[in-house]
């Protein structure tokens, strides 16, 4: 290859990765590689194309070699930490990250990856906003700002008082005002749609966005909706995840058409619900997927409801016709924190599909009171509470594995403690079958677990009930 064809050819390689055209860019640069062997950037480039398509191994592979041959290459240690987190190596994620701040204290990428360990896999919250305090400057703004609130969301001292959820759905207002807009995207009037020239009835096209088509709360807490409405709509799946499992299947099943559009930058995804023509959108994101929220700023649909799937708190965003809620979870005198119309399902704001693994309630219950969550919904204030509480608990969850997580609750509750590690969701749900009481986690209440626990015959103990939506799940059983 000529100097000249290699120039042209890394013009193309970094327009597709700059435009997210990860199979072309990773078709592109893997030649580039291939002729220049020893180019650490070409191997970094690759690698960062491979993490952006979903390939953590492929991703790992190739930044491992860059790294080896340019151990000052950062950005190279950032994707294989990346990529180790992906691939659920947590501890090598968190040494990759630390490996990089030893070298530069104030690193970003570190500090903003540090700080999502810490508050998805560690359950430390506070944690994560000291990781992220330091990063003040206006490049890395928005993710010093969601973290801190996501971060509010689980552990805040004054989380008790009214006005704490006023004002954390203010700033998520403000936050959402300032970031989750297309302010340089206007998109043609949406088409009405006509009826088929035969004359037979126009099935309403409904789309559905989530990262979450898989065993997860979007699967367990809306499915039996879909599997009614795929009798009479064309349900259309905009995809934004990379998990396939059996549920997954049932999702496939049922679509009219399924979109693939993980990639997406929020114009060409906003360009994309658009051209779907969509009578009804469902997004079933939120939170967990911002460049989600930022497309549907637009509203690129005739109409659009916010449900299950990262439906913490308000989006923040007036382009929803209403947000799916109940009279426990949203009761109308709580609309002043949600800028969507909250609307009122009467009988639950969803309803529960167990997995086929479901155990039966067991016959015979250990009284000792069981903990089934997320580590992040452990908070300082129940942990608290909890210490007053005579007798040891047994906390349940795969990601109780991690020393610092056992060693931060083992700490608060005095050695009254018992952790069990299940591999499986089945494995889960047969260890909390095995208890007469789950005590639930505040702020940040029990949403599907509590389902779970319910539906096999353990109670729910409520200790506290707040204002957001994510502080209601049990409100029902209060």
């Amino acid at each position: 290859m000529t100097a000249i064809q290699d120039k042209k050819l890394l013009a193309l390689a970094q327009a597709a990765r700059d435009q997210s055209h990860w199979s072309r860019a990773i078709e592109l640069y893997g030649k580039l590689a291939q002729e220049s062997p020893q180019s650490a950037e070409y191997l970094h480039n690759l690698g960062l194309c491979y993490l952006g398509s979903g390939n953590s191994r492929h991703a790992l592979e190739a930044c491992k070699k860059a790294f080896d041959l340019n151990p000052r290459f950062w950005q190279s240690a950032i994707v294989m930490a990346k990529a180790y987190k992906e691939l659920d190596q947590i501890a090598q994620a968190q040494q990759g990250f630390k490996a990089v701040l030893a070298i530069d204290p104030s690193n970003a990428s570190a500090r903003l990856g540090l700080a999502d360990l810490a508050l998805n896999y560690f359950g430390e919250p506070a944690e994560a906003i000291e990781w992220v305090k330091p990063l003040q400057d206006s490049e890395h703004a928005m993710d010093v700002k969601l973290t801190t609130m996501m971060a509010k969301l689980y552990d805040r001292p004054d989380w008790d008082h009214e006005q704490s959820a006023i004002d954390l759905s203010h700033d998520i207002g403000a936050f959402s005002k300032e970031y989750l807009r297309l302010p340089n995207l206007t998109l043609p009037p949406l088409l009405k749609r006509q009826a088929p020239p035969s004359g037979g009835t126009m099935r309403p096209r409904v789309g559905l966005l989530s990262p979450l088509f898989c065993a997860s709360p979007v699967y367990f807490l809306t499915i039996a909706k879909w599997q009614t409405m795929a009798k009479h709509c064309d349900l259309v799946m905009l995809n934004r995840g990379h998990v396939d499992d059996w549920a997954s299947a049932e999702f496939r099943r049922l679509s009219s058409d399924w979109m693939d559009v993980q990639h997406m930058s929020a114009t060409d995804l906003a360009i994309a619900i658009h051209g779907a023509n969509l009578d009804v959108l469902y997004d079933l994101g939120g939170w967990m997927d911002p460049v989600g929220l930022q497309a549907l700023s637009v509203k690129p649909a005739h109409q659009m409801f916010k449900w299950v799937g990262g439906q913490s708190v308000t989006t923040g965003l007036e382009s929803f016709d209403g947000w799916v809620g109940d009279q426990h979870h949203t009761p109308m005198s709580l609309q002043h924190l949600y800028s969507e119309p909250i609307l009122h399902i009467k009988g639950g704001y969803a309803s529960y599909t167990p997995p086929p693994y479901l155990p039966k309630p067991a016959s015979k219950k250990l009284k000792t009171p069981c903990i089934f969550s997320n580590p992040a919904k452990v908070s300082r204030p129940f942990l608290q509470e909890l210490a007053q509480m005579p007798g040891k608990k047994v906390f349940i969850h795969r990601q109780y594995r991690y020393p610092q997580v056992q060693e931060r609750i083992a700490a608060a509750l005095e050695g009254r403690v018992e952790f069990v590690i299940p591999k499986t969701h089945e494995e889960a749900l047969q260890e909390v079958n095995r208890h007469a009481t789950m005590i639930d986690t505040y702020p940040y209440s029990s949403g599907l677990t509590a389902r779970e626990a319910l539906s096999m015959g353990t109670q729910i103990q409520v200790l506290h009930v707040g204002n957001l939506f994510c502080e209601r799940h049990t409100a029902f059983v209060d």
